[in-house]
């Protein structure tokens, strides 16, 4: 049973690696030709997949910083050393809370979205008919998505970042008295950069993992509409351990 699951673990893996690479590969080979549809496909992907999170990611964001800072004003009071905490507080932020919340985030949407609407074409048999017009379906069908969610993730890294700041200054300033600017000089450094060049790295990985997910079981059979959300169900839990997975994985070997 345990060789079962390792084998069949392996083979999805396999199987999402080549969809997420030859869609990405394809629909660049299809976007240098200037394909009206393929640059009309990704316009749809980057309104869908860039710009349509911004705002619940915001919210977010901004919540998480708010217990951050919650919880950071509570330490400041008992030792009152600001400059060790707010500075440990920006690091943990973009090291490994953020990347999670943007990955939590990728696995809801991106894992979900694709499964699903990979399902709904293939019981509508819209894969079919762009395999018998001699059309190789993965590069239209994945391009899209996959080039808009790689774009996407800095993005949204950024944006939770400063979001996130914003609402542990918040949390800090009416907590612990601490004042705005103070807390700026102390997160705002280099230090915190390099942090959140490392949280993007993460956040692009927990991506790329989201995607290999939503493709690979969005690449079943769907018979019945019902399976379709059985799909997004099953894509969303397995892009949650497989992402949980993924940042245990970067902190031990951190």
């Amino acid at each position: 049973m345990v060789l079962t699951r390792a084998m069949q673990a392996c083979k999805g893996i396999g199987t999402g690696v080549w969809l997420v690479w030859h869609g990405f590969c394809g629909f660049a080979r299809t976007v240098s030709t200037r394909d009206p549809l393929a640059e009309a496909g990704l316009g749809e992907a980057m309104a869908r997949f860039v710009w349509g999170p911004v705002v619940t990611l915001i919210g977010l964001a901004v919540l998480t910083g708010v217990i951050a800072g919650v919880a950071a004003g509570q330490v400041l009071q008992v030792y009152n050393v600001p400059l060790l905490i707010i500075a440990a507080l920006a690091d943990a932020l973009m090291r490994q809370i953020l990347p999670l919340v943007v990955g939590v985030f990728a696995s809801g949407s991106v894992s979900v979205e694709l499964a699903s609407r990979l399902g709904a074409l293939s019981l509508a048999r819209e894969v079919d008919a762009l395999e018998a017009m001699g059309h190789d379906p993965v590069p239209r069908l994945l391009g899209p998505p996959i080039i808009a969610v790689l774009l996407a993730s800095p993005v949204h890294m950024l944006i939770a970042a400063l979001s996130a700041l914003t609402g542990a200054a918040i949390a800090l300033h009416l907590g612990a008295n601490l004042a705005y600017h103070t807390f700026t000089q102390i997160a705002l450094t280099g230090q915190t950069g390099h942090a959140l060049l490392i949280g993007m790295g993460k956040a692009l990985l927990f991506a790329t993992i989201a995607l290999m997910v939503g493709a690979t079981v969005g690449a079943k059979p769907v018979r019945a509409p019902a399976e379709i959300g059985r799909h997004a169900g099953r894509a969303f839990t397995t892009g949650l351990l497989a992402i949980f997975a993924a940042a245990s994985l970067w902190a031990v070997l951190a």
